[in-house]
């Protein structure tokens, strides 16, 4: 007698956030293409879609999403779990997004371009008190509440220095501490803090835009953006755009 059982396996999973933000994108008009041909995905709320079955090829995919700006990404296989292979796409709300919050861009182009974020270095989440290199394990600044940095991609700040480094944890543990998933490079002072990292999108030609919710009157970023390998920094007020650009 022939096994007709049918075998499931996940493929890849997408998680869907806000750049702005951080936070899940929660619109359901969203359209998957790989390699140009539309393949469909499960969702699973909370901005998650798996996709079932589809195979394990290396490739491009676009995501569409309605009220935010189109993303393609490479998917390699290689640099991915072999278990549960998941990604973090993180999508640019359009300038006239349908919810009607007012958005502010910064875009251009420039050449050898191939990353740009930024952080509010006066909005910060907590600071840091204590690393352990080896354990990887950062202790923090946060009394009175629970510390949560699971969900977002956080940037340490240097205020020295006027540069920010990037932090991705790995799980949250008890005394108001994390473990990193890669260690500090960098040295660090004594509550330094640290910020949400807001994500921009930077095409193959080196064109670029970064968008921020317009929700305050100091809206002065510090943008890291990398250039042929090389990091960048620049202070910039998003009430202030006219003539401002990365070079």
């Amino acid at each position: 007698m022939e096994d007709g059982s049918i075998r499931a396996r996940l493929d890849l999973l997408l998680t869907l956030k806000d750049a702005t933000t951080g936070l899940p994108v929660q619109e359901r008009d969203v359209r998957f293409l790989r390699d140009d041909e539309v393949v469909f995905a499960h969702g699973r709320g909370e901005g998650s879609y798996v996709f079932i079955n589809v195979g394990r090829e290396n490739g491009l995919m676009r995501v569409e999403a309605y009220g935010f700006e189109p993303k393609q990404l490479k998917v390699d296989y290689e640099t991915l779990d072999p278990v549960l292979p998941n990604i973090d796409v993180f999508l640019i709300p359009s300038e006239n997004t349908h919810r009607g919050e007012s958005i502010l861009s910064l875009s251009g182009r420039l050449s050898g371009l191939e990353a740009v974020e930024a952080i509010h270095p006066g909005r910060p989440v907590t600071s840091i008190r204590e690393f352990d290199k080896k354990k990887r394990i950062m202790t923090v600044f946060q009394p009175n509440r629970r510390v949560n940095l699971t969900e977002i991609y956080y940037g340490l700040y240097n205020t020295e220095k006027g540069t920010f480094e990037d932090l991705e944890v790995r799980d949250e543990l008890p005394g108001k501490r994390v473990r990193l998933k890669k260690t500090l490079e960098e040295d660090f002072t004594l509550n330094s803090p640290i910020c949400r990292i807001i994500f921009g999108q930077v095409e193959e030609d080196g064109t670029f835009t970064l968008r921020v919710r317009n929700d305050g009157p100091n809206l002065t970023y510090l943008v890291k953006y990398i250039v042929d390998g090389q990091k960048r920094y620049k202070e910039i007020d998003f009430h202030n755009l006219e003539g401002v650009t990365l070079e």
